[in-house]
């Protein structure tokens, strides 16, 4: 039997440090989505754990439009080392649900019903900082439509995206 080749030479390693994101759910869930948002971005409050999985970075709230970011780096790399398009999935959709969570009220929760994104140009390396713009194209009673592009620095568009996002307000609450 052959020996399966060891990968040891160039390991790398990371380590991931988190807040208990239920602890912040808890503090937080009085305040509009906005409000959340923003404590957020401003480091206030700690943003959910998969934001540190992917180095993913909340540069910008406002109602209805939301900022993410993320540096291209060898940890996301698929077999052709270009930027997995789950991860690019991952900012675009975390960009659009936030844009509708901070148009929400207290007490509402939302998720993605449908996502679609079409990737333009391979990120690699090089590509340095890309940012995904969320933006909310309608908030309804119980489904909201968004958009999302992906850029880097020089304004050179990598992906752009759509979804909807089911609404779940409180029992009584306005739709």
């Amino acid at each position: 039997m052959t020996a399966l080749p060891t990968f040891e030479e160039g390991v790398r390693s990371r380590t991931i440090s988190w807040t208990d994101p239920a602890r912040a759910r808890f503090r937080l869930r009085d305040r509009d989505g906005y409000a959340q948002l923003r404590e957020m971005a401003s480091g206030a409050a700690a943003p959910p754990p998969a934001a540190a999985l992917i180095g993913m970075k909340m540069d910008k709230v406002e109602r209805g439009r939301v900022v993410f970011s993320v540096v291209a780096d060898e940890m996301h790399e698929n077999p052709m080392g270009t930027m997995h398009g789950g991860i690019i999935a991952t900012l675009v959709d975390s960009a659009m649900g936030c844009a509708v969570f901070s148009m929400l009220p207290a007490g509402t929760a939302y998720t993605t019903l449908e996502l679609k994104t079409n990737y333009v140009r391979p990120i690699v390396q090089t590509t340095g900082v890309v940012r995904a713009e969320g933006r909310v194209v309608h908030l309804g009673g119980s489904v909201a439509t968004t958009e999302a592009t992906v850029r880097d620095a020089h304004g050179v568009l990598y992906a752009h995206a759509t979804s909807t996002c089911l609404i779940k307000r409180p029992p009584g609450g306005a739709s």
